[in-house]
């Protein structure tokens, strides 16, 4: 009989043993929080690297979400709020992150070139202007996508994956954007420092705008030009306060899923390998995601009348010749590594 007792509690050993071994504890949770509403692409993408995760994990992995517009909706309803859940605006994301308040937060690329100088290269006017460049850019081996995540570990953080936003396009009413004079003596909706320096090198006046107010100054005559993307046209029905798109690709938006590098290493390799495929996974996503809805936004956009222009070469040149003293800055700032990123757009 003892025999037998002894036998099933090794047994029970061995069980306990095995699950632990796998490296994920029954119903670890991770957080993640964003500043967007989770009908938005970026927030959907995030729901399907939840979904992968849960999944590979066979459910012993929880994700919860954690966002900051769904406070916002929520918040007069004190009952409908978990007193554990942390929300966080763009502005407050970094700080969250590395003092662990959350496991993984969005950050923008723009955001974070005010700590590293070098993700400005995304910005820098005209530069990544075609679907080659940028593919080269943001591949996991490029020089700059390297040397902008080890920034970032040097200060604490690990990159779990990139999403893609859109390229910037310009936005107006009765007439297109193609060189810099037509830019002259009007007032453009920005939303960032560099973007910013394209329209007063243009001599155009730069009002910074954010995103959920574009379409009232636009309705409002606040702005004559607007910086926008593509996918964006679509989600505020733009065609219905502007008439043309004129293409300019001249920055491009990205945003960043980072996590503590304390926390990260806290986990076990088996939890590292399962979040890191679902990045990967989520990463791959969210570029045939947003292609194909920058592909609806267009074909709806001109069904709604907007007219579509492309820049020649020649123009492109132009604002390229204009933007010196913007790359001048840049370099500047950034040394050796911003000229090698900066050479690198200069390859079609």
């Amino acid at each position: 009989m003892l025999k037998l007792e002894n036998k099933f509690l090794a047994f029970i050993i061995a069980a306990v043993t095995s699950f632990y071994s796998t490296g994920i504890a029954a119903q670890s949770k991770v957080t993640i929080a964003f500043q967007i509403p989770l009908e938005h692409h970026l927030a959907q993408n995030i729901l399907f690297f939840k979904e992968e995760l849960e999944t590979m994990s066979n459910a012993t992995i929880s994700v919860q979400i954690n966002d900051y517009e769904s406070y916002l909706k929520d918040r007069k309803d004190l009952e409908k709020l978990d007193s554990e859940q942390q929300y966080f605006m763009a502005k407050e994301m970094l700080e969250a992150i590395q003092s662990r308040k959350i496991d993984i937060g969005l950050i923008s690329l723009a955001r974070v070139s005010k700590l590293i100088p070098l993700a400005d290269i995304f910005n820098q006017p005209f530069l990544i202007d075609n679907e080659k460049k940028l593919s080269d850019m943001v591949s996991k081996d490029s020089f700059v996508r390297r040397s902008i995540e080890g920034s970032l570990q040097e200060l604490g953080l690990k990159t779990l994956w990139w999403q893609p936003y859109g390229s910037v396009i310009f936005v107006s009413k009765g007439s297109s954007i193609k060189t810099p004079e037509q830019m002259k003596d009007k007032k453009v909706r920005v939303f960032g420092k560099t973007l910013g320096n394209l329209v007063l090198a243009a001599g155009g006046t730069p009002l910074a705008i954010p995103n959920s107010l574009q379409y009232f100054a636009y309705k409002h005559q606040k702005v004559d030009i607007g910086m926008t993307t593509i996918a964006d046209v679509r989600k505020k029905k733009i065609w219905e306060v502007m008439d043309t798109i004129s293409l300019t690709n001249n920055a491009n938006m990205q945003f960043l899923l980072v996590t503590n590098n304390r926390w990260w290493n806290s986990l076990t390799t088996n939890t590292r390998r399962l979040i890191s495929q679902a990045a990967s996974s989520a990463e791959e996503k969210s570029v045939k995601m947003l292609k194909s809805i920058e592909v609806a936004s267009f074909n709806e956009a001109i069904q709604n009348g907007m007219r579509i222009v492309v820049l020649s070469n020649d123009d492109r040149d132009y604002w390229r010749e204009k933007s010196g003293p913007i790359y001048e800055n840049f370099l500047e700032n950034t040394g050796s590594n911003g000229q090698v990123a900066f050479d690198a757009t200069s390859t079609d």
